[in-house]
């Protein structure tokens, strides 16, 4: 992991509850047991705020909290995530191939990110 998404790993970005959400999905990496929640908040089609709640590796954190940077005022549905929450995790260093499967957890779950 680069050193930046090692300090989003240490210090998170949207890692909050959503009481005000309209849109939330959840998922689980069956291997490693890492689970991961997404709430949004959408208002006139963009999102207004994106949140995660996280029981998951120091990558998996990272990784969302590069998508509730990413994605904040994103239009919705969201168009091409995976390509720019991969986007925004090569700028921040980039995973290593043992922390991929925290990209691939993050992007299936906002993948299924629905109304409430």
């Amino acid at each position: 992991m680069g050193p930046e998404l090692a300090r989003l790993a240490r210090e998170a970005v949207g890692l909050d509850l959503l009481a005000e959400a309209t849109h939330e999905a959840a998922g689980e990496n069956p291997v490693c047991g890492d689970r991961i929640a997404i709430a949004a908040r959408v208002e006139a089609g963009r999102i207004e705020r994106l949140c995660f709640r996280a029981t998951a590796c120091p990558a998996c954190v990272a990784v969302a909290s590069c998508a509730s940077i990413a994605f904040e005022g994103a239009p919705f549905p969201l168009q091409a995530a995976s390509a720019r929450l991969r986007r925004e995790v090569e700028v921040r260093g980039g995973l290593t191939r043992f922390e991929e499967h925290a990209f691939e957890l993050v992007t299936e779950v906002l993948a299924r990110l629905g109304p409430k």
